[in-house]
């Protein structure tokens, strides 16, 4: 079968899978049995059609993030899995040497298993073997989805706005294009969420085997980008919060906290101990790009952060010098908001007609995220029915997240430094918000029914959207 014919026959089953969901939606709405979870499940399943989609026309060179080339002598994530697949132990030289070995080794050391599975198989190692690490990317982005919405059921969100909510989650264009992603991003994501959805389980009954999932999620996820890190302070605080509120169980919680500490940290924090005792390689360490890299930021923080001209929003797409574009992307909020719709592509470039579509998409999923913020703004609220503990942990996730990203875009003023993929926490505290938000409206002052009008009008409008781009695109590579 020539490659033309079996993008085809790919594209056909696709569409019919896609279409599938709405129909057994619509089937089971005539039957009176499409209940909330059986509508969240059908949207996650319509999730997992659209980034096999994606992952359809997106080989392993592109919207890729330093990830190198299998084919050639590169270092990147595609040397670092090459190196484990070949030598079979970790790095022994200093990681600084080669680009992208500083990251933990989990991502790599799958990708290596996976790259010595498909040359068992028979198969090139590296031609077959990328494709099969996007496919484990998008199960991790899929299963991303089915967390989030465990996690807003034990929040107490149902009916619409968990639907909402989940909806989101499936759809979200960051949730599709790491899909197809080789880096560590996606297992740091959702080792992280996993990590939330143990701690939510285990503010509820204080399990030790929730504490226990919560420890080994987060460790694994630091050892797959140490990033997954900063997740540690809202941990931390739901821990601390119900300490104090249960300070006569003192002695059943510290056991259990130290049975954390005991799992998570060593796991966590093995790789950066090793290299910073064999290698002298400082806690945190990232590269550099020079003043010279061509996405250089010449405008201080000040400048930055206050400007905001209108001229910025003529275009959806990250802005590039090197691309020709008129500026470098300066301002990190605008820039994260189109980086979280379209990472650094610009799709159906010399189609007015089909950009507008992502120009409505960017329109869109700002208005979810102005709505996002005030819903974390707002969940100390009254209204909210949700344990201080909870409403403190999102809070401080989305907080500390924003916050980090805002200091990473000054410390290093590079236009890639503004990507929606160092900030995929916000999604999930953001999303867990939206959700409570539109809970609580009804019984909430104008201004809280106001927003939560808005997030029921925007969301579905950013999914519908984000489902036109990302499949379009499929069927575009069709017709060439």
């Amino acid at each position: 079968m020539t490659n033309e014919k079996f993008a085809a026959v790919q594209a056909a089953v696709l569409t019919v899978l896609a279409v599938a969901p709405a129909a057994l939606g619509f089937y089971l709405k005539r039957k009176n049995r499409l209940t909330a979870d059986r509508l969240c499940m059908l949207l996650i399943f319509g999730g997992i059609v659209l980034r096999l989609m994606y992952i359809s026309y997106t080989d392993v060179t592109a919207r890729q993030h330093d990830v190198g080339d299998f084919l050639r002598k590169t270092s990147g994530h595609a040397g670092y899995i090459k190196y484990l697949l070949r030598n079979r132990h970790l790095p022994d030289f200093d990681p600084r040497l080669a680009d992208q070995f500083y990251h933990p080794p989990l991502h790599h050391i799958i990708g290596a298993l996976v790259l010595a599975a498909v040359r068992a198989l028979g198969f090139d190692p590296l031609r077959t073997g990328p494709v099969v690490l996007q496919y484990i990317a998008a199960a991790y982005s899929s299963l991303f989805s089915v967390l989030m919405w465990r996690t807003l059921r034990h929040i107490g969100i149902k009916d619409e706005p968990l639907v909402l909510a989940c909806a989101v989650s499936a759809y979200h264009p960051t949730l599709i294009i790491l899909s197809g992603s080789i880096n560590n991003d996606m297992l740091s994501i959702v080792l992280g969420t996993a990590a939330v959805f143990f701690t939510v389980r285990w503010s509820k009954e204080r399990r030790l085997r929730d504490i226990i999932g919560a420890a080994f999620a987060l460790g694994f996820g630091m050892m797959a980008k140490l990033s997954a890190a900063l997740l540690a302070p809202a941990i931390a605080a739901v821990f601390i919060t119900v300490l104090v509120k249960k300070r006569k169980e003192w002695k059943s919680l510290l056991t259990q906290f130290i049975v954390f500490g005991c799992i998570c940290a060593p796991i966590g924090l093995c790789c950066p101990v090793r290299n910073l005792v064999m290698f002298g390689v400082p806690f945190g360490y990232i590269p550099a790009l020079g003043k010279d890299s061509g996405q250089y930021i010449s405008k201080t923080p000040v400048e930055r952060i206050t400007d905001w001209s209108l001229f910025q929003l003529s275009s959806p797409f990250t802005q590039w010098e090197w691309y020709h574009d008129d500026y470098n992307e300066f301002n990190p909020i605008i820039a994260l908001l189109k980086n979280a719709m379209f990472d650094e592509d610009a799709p159906f470039i010399g189609s007015l007609t089909l950009q507008s579509f992502c120009t409505a998409l960017f329109f869109a999923g700002a208005a979810v995220a102005a709505v996002s913020v005030f819903a974390v703004i707002t969940l100390f609220s009254k209204k909210e029915k949700l344990p201080f503990e909870l409403k403190l942990m999102f809070a401080v996730m989305y907080a500390v997240t924003f916050g980090s990203y805002i200091i990473f875009c000054f410390r290093y003023p590079q236009v890639c430094t503004q990507n929606m993929r160092y900030c995929v926490p916000l999604i999930v505290s953001g999303t867990a918000a939206l959700g409570l938000l539109m809970r609580r409206a009804p019984k909430s002052g104008r201004l809280t029914r106001c927003f939560a009008k808005a997030a029921r009008g925007a969301i579905p409008l950013m999914c519908a959207f984000s489902a036109f781009v990302y499949a379009a695109q499929m069927y575009l590579r069709l017709g060439r």
